[in-house]
This record gives C-alpha cells, sequence and structure tokens, in this order.
C-alpha cells in the first residue's frame, strides 16, 4: 500500500468521527418522560393530618367491619426503681378500644401503628389519573379504611389488588379517581384481620407461679388431682391428701399464670351450641382441662388436639367464643404420671420437731428419746435404745443416728394405687413419731400380695402410695435396715472401746 493511501484512511475516520459527533450533538431535544408524580415533587402525598387528631378507625375488610376509638384510659404503670422493687399505678393514657365489634380485646399498639402508618402515606407511583375500570386494580370492591378526625372531616382509602409485579397495592383516595401504587410494608398495616389486631395475652396483668393458689386437672375426661397452695407449699387434697412435689405443681402454675396466645384460629361465636366446630380442633370433649385460681379469680383452661405443624395445641380459656393456639412447649408435663406430683417420700419429719422416735421391723424395736437444741445442735442429746449420744462428745456417733434417721423418713414413693384395698393388719415396718407438741405420726408397711412393694398407712389410713420393699437394703438411699445396721456398728465399736 502507498503511503498516501496509509495517510487517507485515517483522515477518513476521523472526518466520520467528527460528523457523527456534530450529528449528535444537534440531534432535537426528546420528549420528556411522564413523571410519577405530576407535580415534579419526588413526594406524592396521599394523607396529611395530624395522627393526634384522629378520633376513630373503621376498618372494612371482606370478612369483619371494625370500628376503634381514641379514648382516654387508666392503665396500669410498671416503674423499675433503683433499688430493683418495682412499682405499679394507675396513669392516664392514650388507648385504642373496640367500638365494633364490641368486647373485642385490642392491641392498642397495633391500632395505633395503623394511625402512624396513615397520618403521613405516601405513594410510589400515579398509575392512572381516569380509569375507565377500577376492577383492572381491585378497587371496584376495595378494603376501606376511614380515619375521622375530630373536627368531623373524614380520610378515606380504598385498597385493592396487589401489584402484578410484586411490591406495592393500588390505593386511591374515595371521591378521587387518581390510582396510585404505595409500598407492601405500608399497606400490610391496613390489610391486618381481626385476629391480628387483638390481644395476644390471656390476662389483663402480669402474673407469677406465686399467684396461683389451686389447680384442679382433668386429663382424658378423669380428674387427675386437686391441688391448693398453703404454708409456702403445694398439697394434693384429690385422689389421696399429701404434699405435693412443689418443683412441680410450682411449673404447672407457672404455665398457667403466663400462658399467652400464638394465633387466633377461629371465632366460633357460642361455643355451647358448636360442638362441631369445636370438634375440629379437639375442644368438643377436650383431652386437658385445668380449673384454677389465679390472683383470687377462677379460670378453666381447655386443651384439645395438637397442630404439629405449630408445635402448639388448640386451646379455649374461660369459655371464650375463640379457638387458639398455645405454644407446647410450656405443657410438657399433660401425661405426666400422678407419682411425680405428689410428694417424694411418704412422710418427711423435721427431726427438730421430734421427741421420740420408736421403730419396729424385723422383730425388733428401737427407742429414741431426743431433745433437740433448736438453736446449737452440739447441745442436742439422742438417747438410743438407753445409749444417749450428745452432739458435743459423740460426733461420729450422732453423725451415724442422723442416717439412721434418715433411713426412718425416707420411704420414696415408687408407685400409686388408687384402687387397692389394702388391710392394716401385721405390719412389718411401723415408725412412729413423737412431736415435741404431744402429736403422735404413724407410718406403717404392709406387704402387698406379691411381697414386692409394702402398702403405706399413715396414721391408720391407707395414703394410696406403695413402697418397693428393696428400699430397706437400698445403700445407696440409706436405706432402712442399711443404716439401723451402721448404726449398731458403730456404737459397738464405741463400747468396745
Amino acid at each position: 500500500m502507498s503511503k498516501f493511501k496509509k495517510l487517507l484512511i485515517p483522515a477518513i475516520v476521523l472526518v466520520v468521527l467528527v460528523g457523527g459527533l456534530l450529528i449528535v450533538t444537534n440531534l432535537p431535544e426528546p420528549e420528556p418522560e411522564v413523571e410519577d408524580n405530576p407535580s415534579g415533587s419526588d413526594v406524592i402525598q396521599i394523607f396529611d393530618f395530624v395522627k393526634d387528631d384522629m378520633t376513630e378507625i373503621k376498618i372494612e375488610n371482606k370478612q369483619d367491619v371494625l370500628v376503634f376509638q381514641y379514648v382516654m384510659a387508666q392503665v396500669e404503670e410498671v416503674v423499675n426503681n433503683e433499688d430493683g422493687t418495682q412499682t405499679t399505678s394507675l396513669v392516664d393514657r392514650k388507648v385504642w378500644q373496640a367500638v365494633q365489634p364490641a368486647g373485642m380485646k385490642v392491641n392498642s399498639s397495633a391500632i395505633d401503628s395503623i394511625a402512624w402508618n396513615a397520618n403521613t402515606l405516601k405513594a410510589t407511583m400515579l398509575i392512572e389519573e381516569n380509569p375507565a375500570d377500577l376492577a383492572v386494580y381491585g378497587l371496584n370492591n376495595p378494603v376501606k379504611l376511614t380515619f375521622k378526625m375530630k373536627d368531623g372531616t373524614n380520610h378515606i382509602l380504598h385498597i385493592g389488588n396487589e401489584t402484578v409485579t410484586g411490591g406495592a397495592f393500588y390505593v386511591k383516595k374515595e371521591n378521587e379517581s387518581k390510582v396510585y401504587t404505595v409500598g407492601n410494608y405500608e399497606v400490610s398495616k391496613f390489610l391486618q384481620t381481626k385476629f391480628q389486631l387483638m390481644m395476644k395475652e390471656f390476662y389483663d396483668k402480669v402474673y407469677t407461679p406465686q399467684d396461683v393458689t389451686a389447680i384442679t386437672y382433668t386429663r382424658k375426661g378423669e380428674k387427675l388431682f386437686d391441688s391448693t397452695l398453703g404454708d409456702q407449699k403445694w398439697w394434693i387434697t384429690y385422689p389421696i391428701r399429701t404434699e405435693a412435689r412443689y418443683e412441680n405443681l410450682y411449673a404447672i402454675a407457672g404455665s398457667l399464670a403466663t400462658v399467652t396466645i400464638n394465633e387466633y384460629v377461629e371465632d366460633v361465636g357460642d361455643v355451647e351450641e358448636n360442638g362441631v366446630v369445636l370438634g375440629k380442633y379437639g375442644l368438643a370433649n377436650p383431652s386437658y382441662i385445668f380449673e384454677y385460681t389465679l390472683d383470687g379469680q377462677k379460670h378453666t383452661l381447655s386443651l384439645g388436639t395438637k397442630n404439629p405443624a405449630a408445635d402448639a395445641y388448640y386451646a379455649i380459656m374461660d369459655g371464650s367464643d375463640f379457638v387458639v393456639t398455645i405454644d407446647d412447649n410450656s405443657f410438657t408435663f399433660l401425661d405426666k404420671p400422678i407419682e411425680e406430683l405428689v410428694a417424694s417420700f411418704i412422710h418427711l419429719q423435721n427431726i427438730k420437731e421430734v421427741s421420740k422416735l420408736v421403730v419396729n421391723f424385723d422383730g425388733r424395736t428401737d427407742i429414741t428419746n431426743m431433745q433437740v437444741d433448736l438453736e446449737d445442735d452440739v447441745l442436742s442429746v439422742y438417747n438410743y435404745n438407753g445409749t444417749e449420744l450428745t452432739g458435743e462428745e459423740d460426733a461420729d456417733y450422732v453423725s451415724a443416728f442422723k442416717k439412721y434417721y434418715q433411713g426412718a423418713i425416707g420411704f420414696y414413693v415408687n408407685k400409686i394405687d388408687l384402687k387397692a384395698t389394702p388391710v392394716l393388719q401385721n405390719p412389718e415396718v411401723t415408725v412412729v413419731f413423737t412431736l415435741t407438741t404431744g402429736e403422735e405420726i404413724k407410718i406403717e408397711m404392709v406387704s402387698d400380695e406379691d411381697d414386692v412393694y409394702f402398702y403405706a398407712f399413715k396414721n391408720g389410713e391407707y395414703t394410696g402410695m406403695m413402697v418397693r420393699k428393696k428400699q430397706l437394703n437400698d445403700e445407696s438411699y440409706k436405706g432402712l435396715r442399711v443404716t439401723r445396721k451402721q448404726l449398731d456398728e458403730k456404737l459397738a465399736e464405741r463400747t468396745a472401746d
């Protein structure tokens, strides 16, 4: 190629580039795009009013008509003091209360969130100025919200379908033709159902296990127990009368005092007339029924079948119209045997309250007279079968005696048989406590037909509780036969010395 041609080609390219630049530079201006907001502002304001001027919210959806009013009421306020204590007082507060339906337990914070969401509501886009067919946007049969102000004016919002691409809903103001889109987050506040706006608490205040003072539990149609709280102890009063295992009754009381609602499931109206509906949830004949006294008020909590998908039981409280679900984690004890609820031992007697102990078994009777010093145990005196033991001089022997005493009170419950009718005859073990008050408590053990258990009697009455006979020889739990032998051997060493 000649040098001339080599120079000519770049020159031509340069001319084309410059010409193209001139053409682009001198093209006519494009037509401006239609902005989301014709006013030229970045914000499309739908509502702009003072939230605290609102007096009423009305929600009309496909299921319900809900009306809430903003009123002054007295509510409990808890103040945490510097010393760690809490002070509760009644204060005046503006809260949302239901007008329709009457008696609805409203979550005032949820309604307030709707009010805050509405007072400065903004749209993301203007879709159409004068739509020919509102049905295209689902606005021919919208969800309707009316915000009534204290001056009597109303701000009314219509909500239609979700947009095809998602992320927003079509909305319009009543008496205006413009259709806008509003983000899902804002609209979700307005589309809450009655159940979503109801309180999740069964009670009007916070309670603790100590506020429960009586519990009756019926399981699968059969009453399992009655119990009461007294003298800081739980007592089983049915089907037997005995001290309860405190930690287990405390756990049940705690579950009842703090139970809350997971979800509202269905409004069944008058529960007495809707057995078929309740039957769907196992509540026509509930599997578990708790009747209890909480802060002086009687309540009934009924549990039906379990919803495994939600890890929850269907429930009704106090004959309410609403089937709800409650967390199953709070009710892990439902199918526990009654043996786990009664006190672990046939009779626990504090040694400080005893003046005399008589134990008879294996054809031998042992008598111990005691003078227990309540302030200084070293000064206590124990006379075992005529041998005097003092805490000051015979510490090792007193220790052996106390293990023997533990064996005398250490009969723990293995089984409960309420249908048995044993006869108090020829007891194999008898333990008699004479208290410093003069009261006498007699525990007697009668062998069962299979020679495996003892029927336990207390003051001549069958307790309903049974003890394995091998407990007498149980070294791990200081069985009475074991500890008596150890005490005898210890005292024999003393005599030999």
